[in-house]
């Protein structure tokens, strides 16, 4: 295949399967529930569960791509989670349950290091964040909003269990699919199919680039105030404005939607308008700024600084996952799955953080300090980007 953005739409149709497995359990939550005799926080632990796989295998999975190759370690990340999905469809009790959902994260992980790798691949030099802003503001949001507003009529019609199953169907036909036109990368790039790049030196590129933990450090306010927001901005509109339950949660409908327009403005403006690195800061700036004006809009306010929230933050994560990927970033393509693991490693660990630090703040000093807290870390972390130098990392010869 000669056609880059041919091979980017083939990407593109992996992720989907990717996000929709992973989103698609929570329309079932209701039933798992009362068939299992779950109590409230059991359900929290399936969610954990799915995370704590996915996040415990980004740096794995980028090893993986490294020994055996980016082509094997996407479809081993499909297969992964399809099984993953299938077991969580069969479960006969919770903790095999867990199990299926474990497994799920873990082929997430795998499978979006190597694709972002992919991505690069067929871009670097070539319009790279426009591409990674198609599939993370694109597909990644695409994929998830199926799982969460679509699958709620596939669940009603057929079952709990027959929804996830029908899920891992997806995930089965995605593999076909991938094995039968996976795009070969452009001459130049053959490392990214033959492996073997795992060793001293490559681990050294990657975990001794100070480029790599500075920026995952930056990101880390405005993920985790992202993932606050959209928990808790529902519960904010319920409780500060009292709305209705369904325009509350119409309010995280929007900050989620508006995530694919932040893409395509993100990798439009790291392209063609203003790098990368300016590009996210001013993205976090944006986004801080909308946390500092809650306190004092009304309903539409309110539905605006949802909209770009979830913009301005898929706008950031898209020039800071292309980072590792760009032709002068002092990496080889095969370097940039554990890359990209690295950076999602530190940015999930500590982002992980937020959502609790919020509450504590918005139940000592209430939800406007709470808000305020949030656009501060956000502006915080993200000025970390100023002392990295993404154009600039030294470059160290291949084993």
């Amino acid at each position: 295949m000669k056609n880059r953005w041919a091979a980017l739409a083939i990407i593109f149709i992996s992720f989907l399967q990717f996000t929709l497995n992973w989103f698609c359990i929570v329309p079932a939550f209701g039933a798992i529930a009362t068939e299992m005799q779950l109590s409230f926080a059991q359900v929290g632990v399936i969610v954990g569960t799915f995370i704590a796989g996915y996040g415990i295998a980004h740096i794995p999975g980028g090893w993986l791509a490294e020994r055996y190759g980016m082509r094997n370690a996407m479809l081993f990340g499909i297969v992964a989670e399809t099984i993953g999905a299938g077991i969580s469809a069969w479960a006969p009790s919770y903790e095999i349950l867990l199990a299926g959902r474990l497994l799920c994260g873990i082929g997430g992980a795998v499978f979006i290091g190597s694709a972002i790798g992919l991505t690069a691949a067929w871009f670097r030099g070539k319009e790279l964040a426009t591409a990674n802003g198609v599939i993370q503001g694109g597909a990644f949001t695409l994929g998830a909003a199926i799982g969460l507003f679509g699958w709620g009529p596939v669940v009603a019609a057929f079952g709990w269990r027959e929804g996830l199953a029908i899920g891992a169907g997806i995930g089965l036909a995605t593999l076909v699919f991938v094995l039968a036109l996976f795009p070969t990368p452009p001459s130049g790039s053959g490392d990214v199919l033959e492996g073997h790049h795992l060793g001293k030196n490559s681990l050294r590129r990657v975990f001794g680039n100070p480029t790599l933990w500075l920026m995952g450090l930056a990101l880390l306010g405005a993920y985790g105030s992202y993932f606050s927001a959209a928990q808790l901005l529902p519960h904010y509109a319920k409780a500060a404005l009292n709305v209705d339950t369904s325009v509350a949660e119409g309010i995280g409908a929007i900050l989620m939607f508006s995530g694919i327009a932040g893409g395509f403005i993100g990798g439009w403006l790291s392209d063609r308008a203003f790098g990368l690195l300016p590009t996210f800061v001013g993205a976090c700036v944006v986004e801080a700024l909308m946390f500092f004006l809650i306190p004092h809009v009304g309903l539409l306010g309110l539905q605006v600084a949802a909209a770009v929230i979830g913009a301005s933050l898929i706008a950031a994560f898209v020039p800071w996952v292309s980072i590792p990927g760009e032709r002068d970033s002092g990496f080889l393509i095969s370097d940039v799955p554990t890359a990209i693991g690295l950076m999602l490693s530190i940015v999930a660990i500590g982002g992980a953080a937020v959502p609790p630090l919020f509450t504590m703040v918005a139940d000592g000093w209430g939800f406007d300090t709470a808000w305020a807290f949030q656009g501060a870390i956000t502006i915080g972390f993200a000025f970390l980007a100023f002392l990295s130098r993404p154009k600039q990392a030294v470059r160290i010869k291949p084993a």
